[in-house]
């Protein structure tokens, strides 16, 4: 990842911790550099919780984020590279940003994602027919010749049709 990606993810970092006051990132803890509890190093979506009130300064450097995070009350010096990061959003407004070149394939497959070396276009559709001819509507009422016996025949000696309703 190039240090303009790098620089960006620590500008989001930084602006939702001051707008938002509370974000989880979304982190592949297997990736070298990173410092979590050994219990989670094989974590690929490991998700930890920054609030901008922790009693412990959070360092957003040039390359990585930096804390004492606790986990099960026991505190831990953390050490996130950017690189590791593949998500940052406040979890109860959901806003934020998630980089999808950074998550890992497991990740993506388990939301269903395809990963972006690996993307297919989906295959063209297929030629329309041409539609189908119509059927002509039937309309509820017919013509009877002859109509009523009362009336004179038109000038033409024929007469006048009739309309009635067929259910």
């Amino acid at each position: 990842m190039d240090k303009d990606k790098q620089h960006n993810k620590g500008e989001v970092i930084q602006l939702l911790l001051e707008t938002e006051g509370r974000i989880m990132l979304c982190l592949d803890a297997t990736y070298s550099g990173v410092e979590v509890p050994s219990r989670f190093k094989n974590d690929t979506n490991l998700m930890l919780i920054l609030n901008s009130k922790m009693p412990h300064p959070i360092h957003i450097g040039k390359d990585s984020v930096q804390s004492e995070l606790r986990f099960g009350g026991i505190p831990h010096y953390c050490l996130i590279p950017y690189d590791a990061i593949w998500s940052a959003f406040n979890p109860d407004t959901n806003h934020g940003m998630m980089w999808q070149e950074s998550m890992p394939d497991d990740v993506l497959k388990q939301h269903g994602i395809s990963p972006l070396n690996e993307l297919v276009l989906p295959p063209a559709p297929p030629k329309k027919k041409k539609p189908a001819k119509k059927a002509k509507k039937v309309s509820p009422f017919q013509v009877i010749e002859g109509g009523d016996s009362k009336k004179k025949p038109s000038k033409k000696g024929t007469k006048k049709p009739k309309l009635t309703l067929v259910d």
